[in-house]
């Protein structure tokens, strides 16, 4: 074949080093692809986990805020918190939050269970230690409950730190 006058191809060399190139490129990209891949579940557990921590937190926190008397830790088997709700000037209709550990469809749950007979899945794959409730006899305003909560989704491992302050003033003692 002969070459028309301004026409030019490519060398040898210069083939080898745009193949070279190319396959630096689809190989660095695979990687990336790979990696991406083995992360995504790993990252997809630990937001899960995240996201179970944070729930259970929010709500415990939230009833603790609410909350008016003694808050009771561990008071009967598989419980792991009771509280009282104010409703009133009327103590009988204040409602009592229970916080129990159930099985549900082969899954451990929290479950925050109203004595008005509501009764809220809260988070799966959580444990809650430590569970210390402070009540300052000289303070004005309520005790504090201090709690770890730990979520696992899989691999991952969440734990967390919380700590609630009562906003109102305890019941008085009968």
């Amino acid at each position: 074949m002969k070459l028309k006058t301004g026409e030019k191809g490519f060398t040898l060399i210069e083939l080898l080093i745009g193949i070279s190139i190319a396959a630096f490129v689809v190989g660095a990209a695979s990687m990336t692809v790979i990696t991406m891949m083995r992360l995504s579940p790993q990252s997809n557990n630990w937001a899960i986990a995240l996201r179970q921590v944070q729930n259970a937190g929010y709500w415990i926190s939230r009833d603790v805020q609410m909350s008016q008397g003694e808050i009771l830790v561990d008071p009967a088997p598989g419980t792991f918190l009771t509280l009282t709700l104010p409703q009133d000037q009327t103590p009988i209709n204040d409602i009592t939050i229970d916080y129990e550990f159930e099985n549900i469809n082969g899954e451990q749950w929290l479950v925050r269970t109203e004595s008005t007979g509501g009764q809220t899945a809260i988070a799966t794959d959580i444990s809650v230690t430590d569970a210390i409730y402070d009540d300052d006899p000289d303070d004005q305003d309520g005790g504090t409950l201090t709690f770890n909560i730990t979520a696992t989704s899989g691999t991952a491992e969440v734990p967390r730190e919380y700590q609630a302050l009562q906003r109102l003033t305890p019941a008085p003692a009968p």
